[in-house]
């Protein structure tokens, strides 16, 4: 028998994930709201993608209703409504449930630690353009997205490779990790960094980088990421680094960051855990990192602007 999985949130990253392995054939189950319930049996989840579009008639559930424990739970929502999804699946962890979280930054490991135990918890990270339209649609640009899943310990396990062969399905790539944490803080470096050039600097990447102190602005900004990235023991290899300069001082870049497109709209951001946290953790490891903090003060005025 195929593993129960349970993807909590039909967004624009669980969605797509989730809609992408229903379409193979595995067992998913999208934990959702009575609004988007309502939407998605109106008009299915649609996927707009460059790797092929995509409708289904999603299998759903609502959390009063939530009838025992799933093998895995894929979860998709952001870090500042990770207290809320968890009392929703609580009901759905077992004893050997294991959880798959997708959230960006570190600080959510051990919170969901504290509440469902060490055990229960693997690291995980995606790499991903998407985004809702006005009708619900996620829509999917960009290269193909991939999943990564692993071990905290980064331990090779047969239970870990059949969690990520189930987390799998086509329409993206899946690796098994056994360095899951620091692909996470790769992705973090890389997220702070985007955040705090396009949040500060109210532009794209692009906008940025073409201005004359443009660049050895974001390559300042980048350095102080990286710089508490080793000093927490997860140092960037050489190559992810120089890629992750490249990508963020490029002249003609429309990228920005979804923080800075959340802002725009006046909408909550993921400041406390992509910005805040890593602030807290250069005090600790006593690394000086002046633009972040300015980062955090920035975001930290905003969020209190939108109380």
């Amino acid at each position: 028998m195929g593993s129960r999985i349970l993807v909590v949130g039909a967004g624009a990253v669980g969605g797509y994930f989730g809609a992408r392995m229903a379409s193979a054939g595995h067992d998913i189950t999208f934990l959702v709201r009575e609004r988007r319930q309502q939407q998605l049996r109106a008009e299915g989840l649609c996927l707009i993608s460059s790797a092929g579009d995509a409708t289904i008639r999603p299998q759903m559930v609502m959390a009063n209703k939530i009838d025992g424990p799933y093998d895995i739970i894929l979860l998709s929502v952001k870090a500042y409504s990770l207290t809320a999804a968890m009392n929703d699946f609580a009901p759905a962890v077992g004893p050997l449930t294991r959880i798959v979280p997708l959230l960006n930054g570190m600080q959510h490991l051990d919170i969901l630690a504290d509440r469902f135990g060490p055990a229960a918890i693997m690291g995980g990270t995606c790499f991903i353009v998407s985004k809702l339209d006005a009708q619900g649609r996620i829509v999917q640009t960009g290269t193909l997205p991939r999943l990564s899943v692993g071990e905290q310990a980064g331990s090779d396990t047969p239970a870990a490779r059949t969690i990520a062969q189930t987390l799998s399905g086509p329409g993206f790539g899946t690796v098994f990790s056994t360095h899951i944490l620091q692909d996470m803080w790769d992705k973090w470096v890389l997220l702070a960094a985007l955040g705090s050039i396009c949040c500060l600097m109210r532009g794209t990447v692009g906008e940025v980088s073409s201005q004359p102190a443009g660049k050895a602005f974001a390559r300042a900004v980048i350095h102080e990421c990286a710089s508490i990235a080793v000093a927490a023991g997860y140092p960037l290899r050489d190559a992810t680094l120089k890629g992750t300069v490249s990508l963020l001082t490029k002249t003609d870049s429309t990228l920005t960051s979804s923080m800075f497109r959340d802002l725009l709209q006046g909408a909550p951001v993921e400041a406390g855990q992509i910005i805040g946290d890593l602030v807290k953790r250069a005090r600790a490891h006593q690394v000086p990192t002046p633009l972040l903090d300015l980062t955090d003060l920035n975001l930290r005025v905003y969020e209190q602007q939108s109380e």
